[in-house]
């Protein structure tokens, strides 16, 4: 993913060089400007995508019963059920 990254960015800026060239031979050299924004705009997003790609790889490297032990929630506090029936309650008298 490396490899990919900078070759997107080598390559928009190599587009971006021609596309504010004077010397405009051929059709495509009108081309350079949008390419170079769409190769630029790929270069952010891989950056940008850099570190969530790191943790996807590393979560699926980790084995089974490990990753099944990190992603179970702890056991919740569990409180007595209370009787919600008011003929129940317990009068205090004196």
């Amino acid at each position: 993913m490396l490899k990919w990254k900078y070759a997107f960015l080598s390559l928009s800026v190599i587009e971006f060089a021609i596309g504010f060239s004077n010397a405009r031979p051929s059709v495509f050299f009108y081309l350079g400007l949008p390419l170079g924004a769409i190769l630029f705009c790929l270069f952010l997003i891989f950056q940008l995508m850099e570190k969530e790609s790191a943790l996807y790889e590393q979560e699926h490297r980790t084995p089974e019963p490990a990753r099944q032990a990190a992603s179970t929630p702890p056991p919740s506090i569990s409180r007595p059920k209370q009787d919600t029936n008011p003929a129940s309650y317990r009068t205090h008298s004196r």
